[in-house]
């Protein structure tokens, strides 16, 4: 069996990306900071975690268990189906890549991000 999943990010809400940074980068190791700012969040990736800063009721409708960092977009939305779960948005074009959102047949729901080439 061919893996699909590259890594898994995990998404962690915070008042301040700025007062947040120093642990996230201790436990991942690196001072290596990727930085996006969407008009509704600020995003820092640091290492495998997510640090997303906006206001609460916001953030709220982006909350996902995790976002799958995947090598075939296609097939990682295929084994959510065919397992049962389903496709809630997308596909769409996202920062340097594409996503989908889906769910598992429990209703966690999952970003599924593959990087642009």
């Amino acid at each position: 069996m061919t893996p699909i999943l590259s890594s898994v990010q995990t998404r962690i809400d915070v008042s301040s990306i700025e007062d947040a940074l120093p642990i996230y980068q201790a436990l991942a190791g690196t001072d290596d900071v990727r930085r996006l700012q969407f008009p509704q969040f600020d995003l820092a990736i640091v290492g495998p975690f997510m640090l997303l800063q906006g206001e609460a009721e916001t953030l709220r409708e982006y909350h996902r268990e995790a976002t799958l960092v995947v090598a075939d977009l296609s097939a990682a939305v295929d084994a959510f189906v065919r397992a049962g779960g389903s496709v809630l948005d997308g596909p769409v074009d996202s920062a340097g890549g594409s996503r989908v959102i889906v769910a598992d047949p429990d209703g966690n729901v999952f970003e599924c991000y593959q990087p642009g080439r």
